[in-house]
C-alpha cells in the first residue's frame, strides 16, 4: 500500500510541474528567430595612412587634377570575413571616388584608397583647408540570418598648396612698322598663382638682325609682388623698340619671359612663363634719307654709298656742255661758208 501511495503522489507532482511548463509557456510571448542574439562583429579597426613623417596632425596636402588619400581596415575578429559598407563625405566640392563595399579576411590588415577630383586649387587660396570623412558599417561576411551592424568612422583635414603662375600676354601690333622707326609694345603681367609671388629673370628676345629695345621698364618690375587672383591686378609694361634703318623687310618674332620667384625657391607650378608675337618690319625705299645713327655703316653697297653715287653722276653733266657747245658753233658757221 504505501508503494502504490508514493507512486501516486510522484505522478500528481510530475502532472504538476508539467503544466505549469505549459502555463509559462502559454504566458511568455512568443520570441522570433529573427530576434534571436547573435555575436557584433567587434574587434575591427580603421585608420589613415600617413607618408614621409606625417601624423594626425598634419592635413594632407591637395593635388592638381587628383589627390589620393590610403586608409587602412584591419579584422581582429578571429570567427570569420567582415563586409564593410563605406560611405564618404567632404566639405569641399571635389567628386569623391572610393570603393563602396570592402570585405576583409579574419585577422587581416587591407589598405585602400579615397581619391579626390575636380577640385580647381588653382583658384582656391593657398592654405585654405576643407574636412573629410570616412564611415565604415560592418556586418558579418557569412550569417544566415540578419546580423547588426558595427559603425567606425576616420576624419581628416585636406590643405590647398602654394601653387604659382605668372600670365604674359602681348598686345599684338596689327600694322606694318617702318624700318628706321621706333614702335612700342605693350605687355601685361599677372599672377595666376594661388598666393603672392613676384618675378625675376626678366628677358626679351627677337630673330631679328638690327632690332634693339630698351627693357629697363621690364627690369624695373622684377620683385614686385602682387597678390593672388591677379587677373584685374596687372603690371602693365611698355617696351620700346627699334627697327634701324637698314632693317630688311622681315617678320619679326619677339617673345618676352618671365620666372616666378616662388617657384625658383622651390615652390609648386610653372617656372617659366611667357608670350611671343610677330611684327612685320618694312625696309626703308633705296635711296631714301638715313637716320644720322646711320651715317656710316661700314659697307661699299650700303644706302649712304648709293646716295653719293647717285649725286656724282648728276655732277658730271654741267662739265660737258661747253665742249658741246662750242663744236656745236663751229659746225653751223662752216655750213654758212
Amino acid at each position: 500500500m504505501a508503494d502504490e501511495r508514493y507512486d501516486s503522489m510522484m505522478q500528481v507532482r510530475m502532472m504538476g510541474i508539467v503544466l505549469s511548463a505549459i502555463m509559462l509557456l502559454a504566458l511568455s510571448p512568443t520570441t522570433p528567430v529573427e530576434a534571436q542574439e547573435v555575436p557584433t562583429p567587434v574587434g575591427w579597426e580603421m585608420g589613415l595612412v600617413y607618408s614621409d613623417g606625417a601624423s594626425e596632425d598634419d592635413p594632407f596636402q591637395l593635388e592638381e587634377g587628383e589627390t589620393s588619400i590610403r586608409f587602412w581596415i584591419r579584422n581582429d575578429n578571429l570567427v570569420g570575413d567582415i563586409e564593410i559598407t563605406l560611405d564618404y563625405d567632404s566639405s569641399s566640392d571635389a567628386t569623391l571616388v572610393g570603393e563602396e563595399s570592402v570585405t576583409v579576411g579574419s585577422g587581416s590588415n587591407d589598405t585602400f584608397t579615397l581619391k579626390m577630383k575636380d577640385i580647381d586649387v588653382w583658384n582656391i587660396a593657398a592654405g585654405t583647408t576643407f574636412d573629410f570623412e570616412i564611415e565604415g558599417l560592418a556586418s558579418w561576411g557569412v550569417t544566415p540570418f540578419p546580423v547588426p551592424i558595427s559603425t567606425q568612422s576616420i576624419d581628416g583635414e585636406i590643405i590647398v598648396p602654394k601653387l604659382y603662375r605668372w600670365g604674359v600676354e602681348i598686345i599684338e601690333i596689327e600694322h606694318s612698322i617702318n624700318a628706321g622707326t621706333e614702335f612700342n609694345l605693350h605687355v601685361d603681367l599677372r599672377n595666376m598663382g594661388n598666393t603672392a609671388d613676384s618675378f625675376t629673370s626678366a628677358t626679351i628676345e627677337d630673330d631679328c638682325p638690327v632690332l634693339t629695345v630698351d627693357d629697363e621698364p621690364l627690369q624695373s618690375m622684377e620683385g614686385v609682388v602682387k597678390q593672388t587672383f591677379g587677373v584685374a591686378d596687372v603690371i602693365e609694361v611698355t617696351l620700346v623698340f627699334d627697327a634701324s634703318s637698314t632693317h630688311p623687310t622681315r617678320k619679326c618674332e619677339i617673345e618676352v619671359q618671365i620666372k616666378s620667384t616662388g617657384v625658383m625657391n622651390g615652390g609648386q607650378g610653372d617656372s617659366t612663363n611667357k608670350d611671343e608675337t610677330d611684327v612685320q618690319v618694312e625696309a626703308r625705299p633705296v635711296g631714301a634719307q638715313q637716320d644720322q645713327n646711320d651715317a656710316s655703316v661700314g659697307d661699299d653697297d650700303g644706302p649712304e654709298n648709293q646716295e653719293q653715287v647717285t649725286s656724282d653722276n648728276f655732277l658730271m653733266f654741267p662739265t660737258l656742255v661747253t665742249p658741246m657747245a662750242i663744236l656745236w658753233a663751229a659746225f653751223v658757221r662752216a655750213r654758212e661758208k
